[in-house]
Order: C-alpha cells, then structure tokens, then sequence
C-alpha cells in the first residue's frame, strides 16, 4: 500500500507478541508454548532483503557487520515518500467516503454513527463520534456531499503530534502543510470526480453487500519450531448477500506506480491477507443482517448490513497450523476474489492464486525461514522495521477532545479549489 507507514501506526497498537500456547485442534495434540515473532506484512517485505542478504553472506560475523552500518537517510527522499503517503492515504479515504455516502443515499438518508461503526470496524468510540463531528460541520447541501466531507475531514480534527516516534526528521509542521495545503492536484481530484461513477454498482448496493473498510485483523501461523503473528490492515472487503454463490471480494487499492502485476513480495501480501480473511471470517459470514429488522419497519428507516451475532467488536484474531493451510488454493480461487484498485480511476486488477503462481507450500517456508531468521536477529533487525523510527509520522484522527472543539483548522486550502 501507498500508505504504508499510516498503517503501521495503526498496526502498532495491536499488543505486543506474547509467547503463547498452540491452541487445541481435532489433528494435533496440545504443544508447548513456541517462540514467536510479530511482523506486519509491509516489514516482511522489509525483512525479505536481509533475510536473502543473510543466505548470500554465510560468515554470521560478517553478516551482523553488515546490519549494523548505518545508512543515512536523505531528507529529499523522505521527504518524497511522505508525499506519497500523505497522497495514498487522502485517496484511500476519498474512496472510502464516497462509497460510504452512496450507500446512504440509497436509503434515503445521510451516514449515522452506525454506519460508521459497520464500515471502519474496530476502531474506539471517539473515532465513531469524530466521524459524526465531521458531518456536523459538513455542508449537507453541497452538490457534492461526500468530497465536502472528506475536506473537512482532511482539514479538522487531525493530530500530527508524534507518537512514540524517536528520530523523525521530517517536522510534523511540514508535514500538515503538506497535508493541508495538498498533494492531491485539481486534476486527480477532476478524474476521480468523472470515474467515480465506474465504482462497482453491486458493492455500493447496501441490500446485496456489506461493505468493510480498513478491517484489522491478527494470523497466527504456527510452524513445528516457531509461531508468525501477521496483523493486517485490509482496506475492502465486500461480503455478499448470496455468499457463497458468490464469492467474498477483497480489495487491496493501490496509486500510481503501485498499481500493476504483483511480484513475489507482494504475492506474500496476498497469500497473508486471504488466509487471515479465510480464517477468521469463514464462520462469522452467515451472521450478516442484510435484510430490515423490526425495529427498522417501525422507524420506518433502514440500516446497512451488519453482523447479528459474534459481532466484529473485538479484533479477529484466528490461529491455524502451517500444515492445514496446504492444499486450499481451490478454497481461496472458490470464495475468494483479489483485486487491486487504482481509485483514481478504478481500474482493477484481478489477482488468481493460481494465475499468479502462487506455491503455498514454498510460500509457508519462506515465511517459516524468515520467522526464524527474525527470532534469531531480532534485536539487531527490529530497529530497522520499526515504523517508530521513521523520518516521519501521518497525522491520526481525532485528535483528543475534537468533540469541544479542538482540532479545527483556519488554513485555506490551495490545491484543491475548496
């Protein structure tokens, strides 16, 4: 994802990995605990180099010598990818948003707090009334409602305090003039604004689908000698009405140069986010209210679908064992679609298991050989993955107490013609 480092900070609020015991299952007997590692998908991408740099270098010493060097990051550069992110990010939600109000629309009506709460799963109460806040100070009778929401969304209640960040070098002042003044041109925001209508009428359709963005889920994946905890961030997952007729669609949206064939690091990605969404969501399907509930015909109103029971209000947390997940690429290709999408001109891309080459039993030892690679090395190699110490950090929403008013920004917005 172009907004790599807005998710890891969320990702970093997961708790931290702790040596756990394997689960009971109807094909292994109780094992004892296993260490463990906890890598987000973005920092096996990361990992990936060293770990193929440790197979090509075999003195061990020579090998540390290696990872302790000190690279020097450049400022330009960072401050390029800042640019980058802040774009994803900004986008990601405009998608978001967009799609969120045509839903609503559909029924008749504008967002409401449970809307909130059905789309961005898991998040904490203040975000949900953050959420509500913004549409208060929304102009409900813009000819364009979910833009204007989403710059007020991009212009109030955004804290670009750093936390926990410990050797940034890009200003957080820099950084909210970079986030306000846009990175977004006029004539992305023209092109989304014509191609918008492309976005797929059947997920914007709140009686055939669910719709969840930004869903945060924890695999657990034991090997025989070590345990992998992978969160993920997904942005889209499009549940159906007539599943499994048709299948669950999982969108990974990707901007400018991101958007093409996967290569294998990014077939990694794919692999973990199916089989989190194969394992934690497989049993929680058949609770999705899609049609009105009683309470709905006497309000005379109507909610978008949600989950009736086992709701997703605690994080999906699933563990499987490295042996039951060979043989499932027929599972994966039978209920599961992959697509990447460009939401600037929703172009998509179609991504088969198979078509892609995807070998799951050389994938899970890579991944095997990369967990114990880390275990190893870990506190030579955690300083280097850690999003803690990037040159920079994205703003979070809300900031503390933006329901009394703090947060709110008087800058005029220059890129976008607002």
């Amino acid at each position: 994802m172009s907004t790599e480092d807005f998710t890891q900070d969320r990702l970093i609020e997961v708790e931290k990995l702790l040596e756990i015991e394997l689960p009971n299952t109807s094909k292994k007997e109780k094992r004892d605990s296993v260490e463990g590692a906890r890598v987000s998908p973005s920092q096996i991408e990361k990992l990936s180099y060293l770990y193929e740099l440790h197979n090509r270098i075999t003195n061990d010493i020579d090998f540390v010598h290696e990872l302790t060097k000190i690279e020097p990051i450049e400022k330009e550069k960072a401050l390029e990818s800042a640019r980058y992110s802040i774009y994803g990010t900004q986008m990601h939600q405009l998608q978001y948003f967009t799609q969120l109000f045509n839903r609503t629309e559909q029924l008749n009506r504008l967002p409401s707090k449970n809307d909130f709460l059905h789309t961005f799963p898991f998040r904490n109460s203040e975000y949900y009334k953050g959420l509500q806040h913004i549409l208060d100070i929304t102009d409900t009778h813009s000819n364009n409602i979910s833009q204007s929401y989403w710059n007020e969304w991009r212009m109030n209640g955004q804290d670009f305090t750093p936390k926990r960040h410990k050797n940034y070098i890009i200003n957080p002042s820099t950084i909210r003039d970079m986030w306000e003044l846009g990175v977004i041109p006029l004539e992305d925001m023209d092109t989304f604004n014509m191609n918008k209508e492309k976005i797929d009428k059947e997920k914007l359709n709140p009686h055939n689908t669910m719709l969840l963005n930004e869903t945060f889920s924890i695999l657990n994946i034991f090997f025989n000698d070590c345990h992998l905890q992978v969160p993920t961030l997904i942005d889209e997952i499009c549940i159906p009405n007539d599943f499994p007729n048709s299948p669950i669609r999982i969108i990974d949206y990707k901007t400018g140069s991101q958007f093409k064939e996967p290569e294998y690091k990014e077939r990694i990605q794919i692999f973990l986010m199916m089989t989190s969404i194969l394992v934690n969501m497989m049993d929680r399907v058949g609770s999705v209210q899609f049609k009105q509930s009683q309470w709905d015909i006497t309000h005379n109103t109507h909610d978008l679908p949600f989950f009736t029971k086992r709701k997703l209000k605690d994080n999906l947390i699933g563990s499987v064992y490295f042996d039951q997940i060979l043989d499932i690429s027929d599972v994966f290709n039978k209920y599961f679609k992959f697509s990447y999408v460009n939401p600037l001109t929703q172009e998509s891309i179609d991504i088969n298991i198979n078509d892609i080459g995807i070998d799951i039993k050389d994938m899970l030892m890579y991944l095997n050989g990369i967990t114990s690679f880390y275990i190893k090395y870990r506190n030579i190699l955690k300083p280097k993955i850690d999003s803690n110490r990037s040159p920079y950090t994205l703003p979070s929403f809300p900031i503390k107490n933006f329901d009394k008013c703090n947060g709110f920004s008087n800058d005029i917005q220059l890129g976008l013609n607002f």
